[in-house]
């Protein structure tokens, strides 16, 4: 197998307001048919399985998919001010870009977050961009050892700023780094970077014949929320090209990561 990159959207949640100032428990709000018509969520799936029940404030949800590979569209009947809120959890994101392909269904990522940007007036609560690098001769654990002994450091990608290994961790068996952390997974931008061959191998992953026949394969996953996940929704909304929505993802990464060579030390 031949080097190969790929850039991806993990996994998405958006909010859009809804208008209505009255709500029962009976009837969703319009905003929710909106949101399947957009989807097409009905062309795409059975009907989903209602729930009394959300979480964060909120009371109703309709769920897609399974309950490992789910879509939730949720809402307040008490609290229309939290809006409708669409989480295609990473595998039901999966599962529906499956099923559209198979009846042929155009999905494009692009069109569908400018259309929730900026003909519903809502945004982007929360965005997982992945970069998966593959027969590149990364190694996880070789990464980790160069960012201990100072060989290696992150850098903020606009203000250059060194990331202090405090605000780093590492996950790992049998003195072997799979997994490295940069930030707190409550901040607003928190980057995973791991050993996707070791995941896939497992034959329940979906991804084990991939991984069996690559060398290495590591994992970039950049996870964005509030704040930071809104401006990336509305300057994806604003791009005239859909064809840069990958390459503009790839730069929301290294603006805030950056793995370089650590001049200081040799400096010193």
């Amino acid at each position: 197998m031949k080097k190969q990159n790929l850039i991806t959207i993990d996994q998405i949640s958006f909010m859009v307001p809804i208008t209505s100032e009255s709500m029962d428990n009976i009837t969703p709000p319009d905003e929710v048919q909106a949101i399947k018509h957009l989807f097409r969520f009905d062309e795409v799936f059975d009907e989903p399985q209602e729930l009394d029940y959300g979480f964060n404030g909120y009371t109703n949800a309709l769920r897609y998919g399974a309950a490992n590979a789910k879509i939730l569209i949720m809402w307040s009947y008490k609290q229309a001010w939290l809006g409708v809120q669409v989480m295609f959890y990473g595998q039901g994101k999966k599962l529906y870009e499956s099923l559209t392909r198979i009846k042929d269904i155009k999905v494009d990522w692009h069109n569908l977050i400018s259309y929730i940007c900026l003909k519903f007036n809502g945004h982007v609560s929360r965005i997982d961009i992945a970069v998966d690098l593959i027969n590149y001769g990364f190694s996880v654990n070789n990464i980790s050892k160069k960012l201990n002994s100072g060989e290696y450091k992150f850098i903020n990608g606009v203000t250059k700023r060194s990331i202090n290994l405090d605000k780093i961790q590492t996950i790992g068996d049998s003195g072997c780094i799979d997994t490295i952390y940069v930030n707190s997974r409550k901040s607003d931008s928190f980057l995973r970077v791991y050993n996707k061959r070791k995941e896939g191998l497992n034959k329940n992953s979906g991804y084990y014949y991939m991984a069996k026949a690559c060398k290495d394969w590591i994992r970039i996953e950049a996870e964005f929320k509030h704040r930071v996940a809104h401006k990336i929704g509305q300057e994806v909304a604003e791009l005239f090209d859909s064809r840069k929505i990958y390459p503009y993802l790839a730069d929301c990464i290294t603006q805030h990561w950056i793995l370089v060579l650590n001049d200081d030390q040799e400096k010193s």
